[in-house]
């Protein structure tokens, strides 16, 4: 933008009087430039508005794009369920595919569209080691050796208006250069160790001078011990080297961090394996409440064609019944198989739930169906022993146990950096003066002669009078250790007790087994009589009628050896027995890079004859050991429900 006339003759005046004419022409053209371009923005009837293209929809760029799933095979209808080939499926074949193919922990539900970051994934323990701020591997870089090196080269002039200034000479020129090179390192302990070397060279016109350029070499070590606050084994491994209050990330929280990260992953895995469960006994049940509707319309099929080859000018009224009846079957069979709604019960939408749990194609020909027989056998548990297992297994104490120790190591570390900081320092330096760097004269020959030394040793303190931050600090975390707790205590007690809910749920289920076959027995016994009567009047009605119930009844049968499973499956998931009954451990994969031998190999130079000592008391407790839950259970000699009433 070009500055008026009055402006250019403005800038040759002041430019005249040096930088103050640079400084005031920089505010004039600053000047015009704010005038017109205020007056643009007078012009524009928005000001403020926003363009357009900010806000397009846009698609983003990936550099690997991620692959399609296969979706070449329609997905089933209803006019195609007599083609499509059975693949059956047991409950362990269903659970170990689920466990092989899911990258991402699916829940029941399919929240991964609308909520992709709370689906878990097999990559989330790995990403909390390998986090470079919370990390344990970060945590450990901080006791790393930390190398820094500077090299800078200064030139100058001065005139001085006294000799003495101007060591002997009006016009000074001098030059330097400084080469700096420093390594450290912070025990576990809270110690600190460097080295350093400096090299100083200085060249000027001085009269005074000895050497017209001179070189200074100086090698310094030293040491610096905190007394008070970060001082000890301790507080290094809670907090971590040089941490403040209310800042712990030491190794010892990284690695309770890292503990939490797989008891969330453990659950994730739990609660994947109690879905697949769930939806493969809803399978079954759709599989059994299809085939109960399937033989009832196949009955009604058959009294229907009866009436149509027995038809009579009296008796039309029968063969429209039979036909309504037989129609109103058929409906009820098509949303057994194909539910209703999108959310619906029916087989297909069942059958879908369980492969996307497993990560299958969605329609890919076949239609899985379930070959494992479900538990009618009665099964009493040991409420003391299941009690003490709940209490040690359940993945849920366990994190909150975690959580609960990390309190109490920063409760530690905070009552230690409440404390003013107090440091022990000891440093000593040697020194070498010459005209050059390695010569006859040289620097390095004049520091090996071991004339020049220096040395020092003392406190330094610092601290706020008051210490109201420490306070603070100290209060924060005694609140924070009492609120985890009673979370946990409270967890403790809402087990007890849907343990207890579980506990009676089993033998309900078991019970209402029983009642429902019995009840079963009688309505067929009634459907074979009012079979003999299906000739009578309104005998095809009473036929029909009966004939529901004995369906109903039928699909109630299996609903309730399917609740039962259910029953048995959350008392297995709320006493923490529900990956052992499958055998399911996790472990973590060996890594394929070097890195971790790596750090094995070089931590053996840095370790301290502290490095041992017990941290107010163990933080871990050794690797959790897992137990089953059902060879807790006492054998019964109730008969099955197969027998009940036979």
């Amino acid at each position: 933008m070009f500055m008026t006339q009055a402006a250019v003759r403005l800038r040759r005046v002041l430019g005249r009087i040096g930088l103050g004419g640079l400084v005031a022409t920089g505010l004039v053209a600053s000047g015009c430039q704010w005038q017109e371009k205020s007056i643009h923005l007078a012009s524009n009837s928005n000001p403020l508005a926003i363009r357009s293209a900010q806000l397009e929809f846009e698609y983003p760029d990936l550099q690997s794009e991620t692959p399609r799933p296969d979706a070449s095979v329609t997905p089933n209808v209803l006019k195609n369920f007599e083609s499509l080939q059975p693949q059956p499926i047991t409950l362990e074949d269903a659970i170990r595919m689920t466990l092989e193919r899911s990258p991402v922990l699916q829940k029941m539900g399919g929240q991964v569209i609308s909520l992709p970051a709370m689906g878990a994934t097999i990559y989330d323990p790995a990403l909390a080691a390998s986090d470079p701020n919370f990390g344990s591997e970060a945590a450990l870089s901080a006791f790393d050796a930390q190398f820094t090196h500077s090299m800078f080269l200064d030139s100058s002039e001065r005139r001085f208006n006294n000799l003495f200034f101007g060591a002997g000479a009006q016009l000074l020129n001098s030059k330097r250069s400084a080469i700096s090179t420093d390594i450290s390192k912070t025990t576990a302990a809270g110690t600190t160790f460097s080295i350093r070397n400096l090299i100083d060279y200085q060249k000027n016109n001085s009269p005074a001078n000895l050497f017209p350029g001179a070189w200074d070499n100086v090698t310094l070590a030293e040491v610096r011990q905190p007394l008070l606050a970060g001082a000890g084994t301790e507080v290094t491994r809670i907090a971590g080297p040089n941490a403040r209050i209310g800042n712990y990330n030491g190794v010892l929280i990284a690695r309770i961090r890292e503990d939490v990260a797989l008891a969330d992953f453990e659950i994730a895995v739990r609660d994947l394996v109690r879905d697949v469960e769930v939806t493969y006994w809803q399978l079954y049940f759709a599989y059994q409440d299809l085939d109960a509707k399937l033989r009832a319309q196949e009955a009604l099929r058959a009294v229907w064609e009866k009436r149509v080859i027995r038809r009579e000018i009296d008796r039309k009224a029968d063969e429209a019944l039979a036909r309504q009846q037989y129609f109103n079957f058929r409906a009820q069979v098509e949303n057994a198989i194909v539910g209703t709604g999108a959310s619906g019960t029916g087989l297909y939408n069942t059958e879908r739930q369980l492969r996307r749990l497993m990560d299958l194609p969605v329609s890919d020909g076949t239609l899985l169906r379930p070959t494992s027989a479900p538990n009618v056998a009665p099964i009493h548990f040991d409420w003391d022993a299941t009690v003490d297992l709940a209490m040690e297994n359940r993945t849920e104490l366990r994190r909150q146990r975690w959580v609960v120790r990390q309190r109490e190591l920063e409760l530690v570390a905070a009552k230690n950096l409440s404390r003013w900081r107090m440091d022990l320092v000891a440093n000593y330096a040697n020194r070498g003066f010459g005209d050059n760097w390695l010569g006859n004269q040289g620097a390095i020959r004049d520091q090996l002669a071991g004339d020049l030394d220096d040395w020092r040793m003392g406190l330094e303190v610092n601290g706020p009078l008051g210490r109201r931050a420490g306070h603070l600090g100290v209060k924060n975390a005694e609140l924070g250790l009492a609120r985890e707790r009673v979370r946990l205590d409270e967890q403790q007690k809402q087990l007890l007790n849907d343990l207890a809910n579980a506990y009676s749920e089993v033998d309900r289920a078991y019970s209402q087994i029983e009642a429902i076959v019995n009840a079963q027995i009688a309505v067929e016994e009634e459907v074979s009589l009012k079979l003999e009567t299906i000739d009578e009047r309104d005998g095809v009605f009473r036929y029909q009628e009966v004939l529901q119930r004995s369906t109903a009844g039928e699909s109630a049968v299996h609903r309730a050896i399917v609740d039962y499973n259910n029953a048995l499956l959350n008392y297995a998931l709320i006493s923490g027995a529900l990956l052992s009954n499958y055998n399911i451990h996790l472990s973590e994969d060996p890594s394929s890079s070097g890195a971790v031998q790596a750090a094995a190999f070089s931590s053996q130079f840095y370790r301290s004859g502290q490095d041992q000592r017990p941290i107010s008391s163990p933080v871990s407790q050794g690797p959790v050991i897992h137990s089953p839950l059902f060879p807790q259970g006492k054998p019964s000699d109730e008969p099955a429900p197969g027998a009940v009433g036979g």
